[in-house]
């Protein structure tokens, strides 16, 4: 269980001029270093993956070998999704601050049919927020309005990728990443 948890660890991935493109997984950044096309920055002494030939240690940051646009990234959309969803609300809960049990809620629920909703509440950044268990269950099959719990931030779309490469940095390798990032 340890290795397949290892193989989903963030890296961090820097062009030819270190500027943060990227965040992939660590099986990912196996693949491009395997086939020559990065070179790790920064490595996780503490892990090492090992196969019957060879140990290397976890990578924590790579860089490729060449040069990307960086216009392209700035303009990508962000996937939605769960994780994506943490990282945009901070890994806070919208409602009341707390980091522990976090989940994610549908602002207008999803069970609720209205004329502006005939299919209930949308699964998209618009209408999910982050929030801990035990908001989620007070707040139930409510609006924020009817349940009395004002959100924090208004949820919507990330622009780019870059305010999400930042708060991964905040929660996972917040001195490793941040160099990279200009915070």
């Amino acid at each position: 269980m340890v290795m397949v948890t290892t193989l989903h660890r963030p890296v961090l991935v820097l062009d030819a001029g270190y500027q943060a493109v990227n965040v992939v997984p660590v099986r990912r950044a196996l693949t491009l270093l395997a086939a020559g096309r990065a070179v790790a920055v920064e490595h996780d002494e503490a892990v090492a993956l090992r196969s019957e030939r060879t140990s290397v240690h976890c990578p924590v940051i790579i860089k490729l070998f060449i040069a990307v646009a960086h216009r392209v990234y700035r303009s990508l959309r962000v996937r939605f999704n769960k994780r994506n969803v943490f990282a945009r609300d901070g890994h806070e809960c919208q409602y009341c601050g707390a980091t522990d049990s976090l989940t994610v809620d549908h602002v207008v629920p999803r069970s609720r049919r209205d004329h502006e909703f005939p299919e209930g509440g949308p699964t998209t950044w618009e209408n999910c927020v982050t929030a801990c268990l035990s908001c989620n269950l007070s707040k139930g099959n409510r609006t924020p309005e009817e349940a009395r719990m004002p959100l924090r931030r208004s949820p919507g779309a990330p622009r780019g990728f870059m305010p999400l490469l930042h708060r991964e940095a905040d929660h996972r390798w917040s001195e490793r990443w941040r160099l990279y990032l200009g915070g």
